[in-house]
């Protein structure tokens, strides 16, 4: 009898601990907290670009990287959530604005403003394309490649606004 009862009770702890949180390994965290904390920024950028643009171009891409990511963010985030993984949320300074951005004005906010979506662009695009193919979780790896060619439309997207503008960027 007093082996059932210690089974019984063994069996209840196990189940208890799977009911809280867990850690993804090592890869899919980083991931998933380099994923988050970019796009956050792009969501806090995007709302400066739609304030501050000096042109209806950066206005516009702005205003997309605010939808787009605000969607993806919502949709990792809810990945995590029913995964019970205990992964921090970035803090509010880190995923704020480059403060390049909160100081420029007109053409020079514009000229940063696509400076950093370039490089920040290019680097998720890695970052994703990586999770797509590398991820050992099946959401992680379904949710990296679903979101990787809106990700690389924003990457032509602000390429092409640069070339437009007459905006230099680092390839």
């Amino acid at each position: 009898m007093k082996k059932v009862i210690l089974t019984i009770i063994t069996g209840l702890l196990c189940i208890g601990a799977h009911a809280q949180t867990t850690s993804p390994d090592t890869a899919t965290a980083n991931f998933v907290t380099k994923a988050t904390k970019g796009g956050i920024m792009e969501v806090n950028s995007g709302k400066l670009a739609m304030q501050k643009g000096n042109s209806a171009d950066v206005k516009s891409f702005g205003a997309r990287m605010v939808a787009d990511h605000t969607k993806a963010n919502a949709e990792l985030k809810s990945i995590v959530a029913s995964k019970k993984w205990n992964i921090p949320e970035p803090s509010p300074t880190v995923v704020a604005p480059d403060a390049m951005l909160t100081s420029s004005t007109g053409s020079d906010f514009d000229r940063g403003y696509i400076n950093i979506m370039v490089k920040d662009h290019k680097k998720t695009v890695m970052l994703f394309e990586h999770a797509a193919t590398s991820s050992p979780d099946p959401q992680i790896k379904g949710f990296a490649a679903k979101t990787l060619p809106i990700l690389k439309q924003h990457y032509t997207s602000i390429q092409q606004i640069a070339n437009k503008l007459g905006i230099a960027y680092d390839k």
